[in-house]
């Protein structure tokens, strides 16, 4: 049996192969989601007037060559290509969709239409080859296209059939139509799509009816009712294109249709924009000549997408103003009137205008306003004063100042200086009445007047006024005292003082008493009275009384207090005694601190203390201090006290060890001492903390002494300070020589603690044993043993034992000597 169904089969071959068609006069389209060579070649049998399938790049590509030159394949090394030419023996009307019925969702067109990409310009490249004639046609796939087929294609038969194969009858060919494409635009959002078979069923039979969309846009959420009917409601439809198919089946009888419904949104009705200039209306004054109108603020339904300005009036300059921005920017402004039309187009290309004015106005320069101060008055003898016009004023600037004597005081004598300038000096004016005038011109030569009016009035003299100064209280005796009436006075000047003693207990001398401070002296107890008498150049007088009282004096003596009792612990050296708490009624005039006989000689007064309040001591030693403190008042009368300086030693004395270094105490910096710190502690195996410098100080005009001790242990204990200087006079003085930063001129403890083996004196100098009469250093302990100075000798037991040791050794030298004399006769003979 026979298949009454179409078949579509595959022509001439090609791999490695591609064509180099024309973009403008070829059609070539491609489908997406053909995935395999067979699924490209079926593609090419689904539409009509397909001449070949091309799988390029993994692309498959369908061609219409509609020229026989457009389609001759061309030899190719470099990219993976294959072509299948398709046979059909006749096309179908009615399932074949043509090149002009395109579903989106299947097929993408190619061509120089579209935008630029990719494919486009690979495919352009290949339109610049030439004919290749070594390419032959080859019966299968070759072997790289085998790999290809099996990973990612697959393999199909090489007929393609599109439909099915019954067994006994072949189908009946059924030309379907589902109506012309439909367009629709919103609101409207539902359409019925009608499909018609032919030939139509028979009576005893029907068709049955399959609809299904096979394209739609994203954003679709449509509803489709009787989709198993020859009517296809469709409902809520969005913007988009829509491709949908119809299968219509009967007893051995197929066929297929398309339609496309394109939904197209409404139609809108575009509102022209409105401009608005902000401000309408602008009015400047120069000295601005520049300001801004703001378009922005005009609106438009949808986007406004051009500004345009032009003045359209204006004062004549070189240039007109125009912009394209929402701001016209305006400078350089002169004066008049301006007109500027703002014009506003919208994305549809509504247009609208509307007009903004501005004024320039010239600078308004306002007249001056002279000032000549307010009226003054002055009264002889002064004859002279200055007149100030510096207040005038202006809205610029004033050029120029012009004082002159007003006609209203023609006549009248005076001498002007100064009358170009803002100060009118005026003298030599005589008793009366004086107007001036000042006039200002500004830099627009306009002026402005002012008049001041000066009163010269004649001399007025007032009597003087005497001042013999505030009431004495004295206490006797009294030596003298001063009269003083200097704060009298007089509006034209005192030329006459006269003091007088007008009561008193006794007769009194004075000197000065024609000036203004007299002196008193021969005051005894009682009240005196003097009276002081001055007059003016004019004769005029005052007289003022001052009263001095002296009275009998009640002094108490002072009482001193010097601070009591302090204790100082060395290295502690320096206190302060403080005596200003003694005190006295009318006050202590002096100080002195005397130490006492029996309290150490040692220790200094600093800054000449002993003869202030507080006694500053420092250097002091161990021992008991006793101070006494001698205060006096004006009077002569005096008062003593003691205090007493307790210095105790020092708890680490026994651990104080002296280092003597070959350096200047003035060139030791802090840096070396911390450094020299460092080297100890390294010597002594110690902690940097754990030696404490006690004291620096000069030892010579070439030597520092560096007095310190070693703490160690938890708690702290102070290290002897023999066990110290002995560890660091072996190692500095014998191995280590160079390890300081300085040379080591010595090293010992701080204080002498040789006990000198009972028979002795420790010297605080030198640092050793000071024997006593008839006894002596060990030396043998001295020199080969810890080298410590000691008195263990007696002179006696040396003296005995040495002289012993002389016996012996003659006793032995004798010995030997008549030893070798017995040899040498006994070998004589």
């Amino acid at each position: 049996t026979g298949s009454s169904c179409e078949q579509c089969r595959e022509g001439a071959t090609y791999s490695g192969a591609v064509i180099s068609p024309n973009l403008e006069t070829t059609k070539i389209m491609r489908v997406p989601h053909a995935l395999s060579v067979s699924d490209c070649i079926a593609a090419c049998c689904d539409l009509s007037g397909c001449d070949l399938s091309w799988m390029f790049e993994r692309r498959c590509y369908i061609v219409n060559c509609q020229h026989k030159d457009n389609c001759e394949p061309k030899k190719i090394e470099t990219v993976k290509s294959y072509i299948t030419f398709v046979l059909r023996p006749s096309q179908r009307p009615a399932s074949l969709l043509g090149f002009g019925q395109v579903i989106p969702s299947m097929v993408h067109s190619v061509g120089l239409q579209n935008d630029p990409s990719e494919e486009v310009s690979s495919l352009k490249k290949l339109s610049l080859l030439g004919k290749d004639p070594s390419l032959e046609e080859i019966p299968e796939y070759i072997d790289d296209y085998k790999e290809l087929e099996q990973d990612p294609f697959q393999v199909v038969p090489s007929v393609i059939t599109q439909c099915t194969h019954p067994v006994l009858n072949a189908a009946k060919e059924l030309t379907v139509s589902a109506g012309d494409n439909i367009q629709v635009m919103l609101p409207k959002n539902e359409v019925e799509l009608n499909a018609f078979a032919v030939p139509p069923p028979s009576t005893e039979t029907a068709y049955t009816y399959e609809w299904s969309l096979i394209s739609h846009p994203a954003d679709y959420s449509g509803e489709m009712e009787h989709r198993h009917s020859q009517t296809l409601k469709l409902s809520h439809l969005s913007v988009g294109l829509y491709a949908f198919k119809v299968t219509v089946s009967g007893e051995n009888a197929f066929g297929e249709g398309f339609v496309n419904v394109t939904v197209k949104p409404a139609v809108r009705i575009n509102q022209p924009p409105v401009a608005v200039a902000s401000p309408k209306v602008q009015e400047v004054s120069l000295p601005t000549t520049s300001t801004f109108i703001d378009g922005s603020q005009s609106i438009d339904d949808v986007k406004i997408v051009s500004y345009h300005w032009e003045e359209i009036k204006g004062p004549l300059r070189e240039q007109k103003a125009s912009a394209d921005t929402p701001v016209l920017h305006l400078s350089n402004l002169v004066p008049g009137n301006y007109t500027f039309r703002l014009t506003v187009i919208d994305s549809d290309g509504a247009a609208n205008s509307t007009i903004a004015s501005l004024t320039v106005n010239k600078p308004v320069d306002y007249p001056p306003i002279a000032n000549a101060g307010p009226n003054q008055a002055v009264t002889l003898p002064q004859n002279f004063i200055t007149l100030n016009g510096n207040q005038s004023s202006d809205d610029h600037e004033i050029v120029s100042y012009e004082w002159s004597l007003s006609p209203k005081s023609k006549g009248k004598v005076v001498a002007m200086q100064g009358v170009r300038t803002p100060y009118l000096q005026l003298s030599a004016m005589q008793e009366g009445d004086y107007t001036f005038q000042l006039t200002v011109t500004d830099s627009a030569r306009q002026r402005s007047t002012a008049e001041v009016t000066l009163i010269v009035q004649p001399e007025n003299n007032s009597p003087p006024v005497a001042v013999a100064g505030p009431d004495k209280e004295l206490t006797f005796p009294v030596e003298s005292t001063t009269l003083d009436g200097s704060k009298s006075q007089d509006d034209q000047g005192i030329v006459f003082y006269h003091w007088e003693n007008i009561s008193g207990p006794s007769s009194v001398q004075m000197e000065n008493d024609d000036k203004a401070i007299a002196t008193v002296t021969g005051l005894q107890v009682g009240t005196y009275h003097f009276r002081l008498t001055v007059k003016d150049q004019q004769g005029l007088s005052s007289a003022s009384v001052l009263s001095i009282t002296v009275k009998e004096e009640n002094n108490s003596p002072p009482r001193a207090h010097a601070g009591g009792k302090h204790v100082l612990v060395l290295p502690n050296n320096s206190v302060t005694l403080d005596g200003s708490g003694s005190d006295d009624d009318q006050g202590i005039v002096s100080y002195l601190w005397i130490r006492d006989g029996q309290s150490p000689a040692a220790g200094d007064v600093i800054h000449g203390s002993d003869h202030e309040a507080v006694l500053q001591l420092t250097n002091l030693v161990e021992g008991t201090y006793i101070f006494h403190l001698k205060v006096t008042d004006a009077k002569g009368d005096s008062d003593v006290d003691s205090a007493t300086i307790e210095v105790r030693p020092d708890p680490k004395r026994s651990g104080l060890v002296e280092l003597i270094l070959q350096v200047g105490v003035g060139q030791l910096s802090e840096q070396q001492k911390d450094t020299l710190v460092r080297q100890l502690a390294v010597l002594l195996n110690v902690l940097d903390s754990d030696i404490k410098v006690q004291k620096i100080q000069a030892y010579s005009d070439i030597s520092t002494a560096v007095v310190f001790y070693v703490q160690n242990g938890h708690p702290s204990t102070v290290i002897k300070a023999s066990d110290v200087s002995r560890t660091l006079h072996v190692q500095l003085l014998k191995q280590k020589a160079d390890f300081l930063l300085f040379k080591v001129l010595r090293v010992d403890t701080a204080d002498c603690l040789l006990k000198c083996s009972g028979h002795g004196h420790c010297d605080p100098i030198t640092k050793r044993c000071i024997c006593y009469q008839l006894w002596m250093e060990n030396l043998i302990h001295r020199y080969l043993n810890d080298g410590e100075s000691n008195c263990e000798w007696s002179i006696l037991y040396v003296t005995v034992s040495v002289f012993i040791l002389i016996v012996v050794m003659v006793g032995l030298a004798w010995f030997c000597i008549c030893c070798c004399k017995r040899y040498m006769i006994c070998v004589s003979f």
